[in-house]
């Protein structure tokens, strides 16, 4: 439920849409969907003075967010707090989508180190701030993405995740935890 009482699915999604990652897929099945990325205008590293901010500022004006980008330095888990807070604060219930891995599913010595770490630090806290002051969370475990790539070819298009997505957010059901491989 938005602020106004009914979800209105006014969506922001982190990622470049005109690359093959999930925001490409989010374009395709979402028509109102908006993207936060720097070609954007968003510097979701939140490195440069005022990006916070910028991002704070704008996330109130949605009520679904899509974290799908990962960004270093535990960016993904920054978007998800600054998005709970903000939301929480301001009363609107949304739905938050963090898009993980399957190397979450590696152990102490997974070949991906920290990104492994990163993500399952995310799934756990998608997993603690789910339902807390009204805000879902889903914490989607994702296989590899097809983009494009010749030896990804196999792999989960883009739009598959995002009609996904969509059931997910179309669905009554509380959904915190989703894995498609």
């Amino acid at each position: 439920m938005s602020r106004m009482g009914k979800f209105t699915m006014k969506i922001l999604c982190s990622g470049n849409p005109s690359d093959m990652t999930v925001a490409n897929g989010i374009s395709k099945i979402f028509d109102n969907a908006e993207f936060a990325s720097r070609t954007t205008g968003y510097d979701l590293r939140f490195w440069d003075k005022g990006s916070k901010s910028h991002f704070q500022n704008n996330i109130s004006n949605y009520d679904v967010f899509i974290n799908a980008s990962f960004i270093c330095g535990w960016g993904q888990h920054q978007l998800l707090e600054t998005t709970f807070y903000e939301w929480e604060r301001l009363g609107i219930h949304g739905h938050i989508i963090n898009i993980g891995s399957t190397s979450e599913w590696e152990g102490v010595n997974s070949e991906f180190g920290t990104y492994t770490v990163q993500k399952q630090a995310l799934q756990s806290r998608s997993l603690q701030l789910n339902n807390v002051s009204g805000i879902k969370t889903t914490h989607m475990v994702i296989g590899g993405i097809n983009d494009g790539k010749k030896e990804h070819r196999n792999w989960m298009p883009p739009a598959d995740i995002a009609k996904t997505i969509k059931w997910i957010l179309n669905n009554c059901n509380n959904i915190p935890l989703i894995a498609m491989v």
